[in-house]
């Protein structure tokens, strides 16, 4: 499994940290994790907080070790391990040296198809996975991808704006070289296309720097000359050229000294027309991109709440469920005669205990919502999804 060349930014690592934290504390178990492959091993790659989690992170483990997780990356598919201790298959796996004997986890991959790594939880005791929990992985592993779909399409698009600039840098320098007087000793065509002029002009001497320079630069240049005396090759600067027509040109430029008395140079003249122009173009096409994308969070906040009231109803109703049949069960045995005041009072703790438990799911959901950062991903708000064993 070879490893992939783009690397996770911390604000993603930070959201992921965040995720598996929610896992361990939704699902009641003592390990959340998210792996990554890093041929010859597999590394601990997010670790959530919890008290119990045996791994940090950063932890390695060769990739032939026969854990949970090699598995999931081979089959590509959804693994549960209720009990490895039951299970022939399990029972010698080194997880188990460390009391992890239960395991959901699903692998992550690259927008290629290329193996991330996983995403999984793990418990000490039997855990047989509700549906729910089963549904949050999935959606969770689902953030987790559209992470790294993101970042791939960053990437694609620095790339192809370095080589854009490479390609502009290569065909569009202008580069010349000038004497004491500031008279243009020789010159590349591109130069002399950049600024109207032509050879016959070059070889007769009509072309000097200061001719070439609008009266506003002329305290710059001075400067330049001054850095060039002292440095040899002072940093770029941009300013613009005149055109033998009298238009302007904005330009970036470059110098160094040839001699040891600083009186004669080369210098390199990049044409910012282009890049200019792109800039303003680029500008506006990235507040077009910015108002589809708020529109497209928007309509996925609508899908991701849908989802989320669905198991939150899921979540809420057997509690409910069971107060109304326990207060049932009360009012039967006050009926009687005499009362069976045991079943009624037993009834009641149930009453209590249920009403309790939606209180904690509905006061988890408020909590979450009040410190839930500025950003809306879809995961930060899973911590109003189950509290307890769907």
């Amino acid at each position: 499994m070879p490893q992939h060349p783009i690397q996770v930014p911390s604000d993603i690592v930070q959201t992921w940290q965040e995720m598996v934290d929610l896992l361990a504390e939704i699902m009641h178990v003592p390990s959340a994790l998210i792996m990554k492959v890093e041929a010859p091993n597999i590394k601990v790659f997010v670790a959530s907080e919890s008290k119990e989690n045996p791994w940090e992170r950063d932890e390695v483990a060769s990739l032939n070790g026969g854990t949970y997780c090699e598995t999931v990356m081979k089959t590509r598919q959804l693994l549960v391990v209720p009990d490895a201790l039951q299970d022939d298959e399990w029972k010698s796996n080194p997880d188990i040296e460390v009391g992890m004997i239960s395991y959901l986890g699903l692998p992550i991959s690259w927008p290629d198809g290329e193996i991330f790594g996983t995403i999984c939880v793990l418990d000490k005791k039997r855990n047989e996975y509700s549906e729910v929990y089963r549904k949050l992985m999935l959606h969770c592993r689902d953030v987790s991808q559209a992470h790294l779909r993101s970042l791939v399409t960053v990437h694609r698009e620095l790339e192809q704006r370095e080589a854009a600039i490479q390609r502009m840098f290569d065909t569009n320098i202008g580069i010349f070289s000038w004497g004491l007087d500031g008279q243009i000793l020789d010159a590349n065509d591109t130069f002399l296309r950049m600024l109207g002029y032509d050879h016959e002009d070059l070889v007769s001497g009509r072309i000097r720097s200061t001719d070439l320079t609008p009266g506003e630069y002329r305290e710059q240049n001075e400067r330049s000359a001054a850095a060039l005396k002292v440095a040899g090759c002072p940093a770029p600067f941009e300013r613009e050229y005149l055109r033998k027509d009298g238009r302007r040109v904005p330009v970036l430029i470059g110098t160094k000294s040839l001699e040891e008395g600083r009186n004669a140079g080369l210098a390199w003249v990049l044409d910012l027309t282009e890049r200019k122009r792109a800039e303003a173009e680029a500008q506006e096409s990235e507040r077009c991109c910015r108002e589809v994308k708020t529109e497209l969070i928007r309509a996925n906040d609508v899908a991701t709440m849908a989802q989320l009231t669905a198991l939150i109803a899921q979540e809420v109703k057997q509690p409910i469920a069971a107060t109304v049949s326990n207060a049932q069960t009360a009012l039967r045995s006050l009926e009687r005669q005499p009362p069976e005041l045991d079943e009624v009072r037993q009834a009641l703790d149930y009453i209590i205990k249920d009403s309790n438990r939606v209180g904690q799911v509905i006061g988890r959901i408020r909590d979450f919502i009040k410190t839930a950062p500025r950003r809306k991903d879809r995961l930060d708000i899973n911590e109003a999804i189950c509290e307890d064993g769907g």
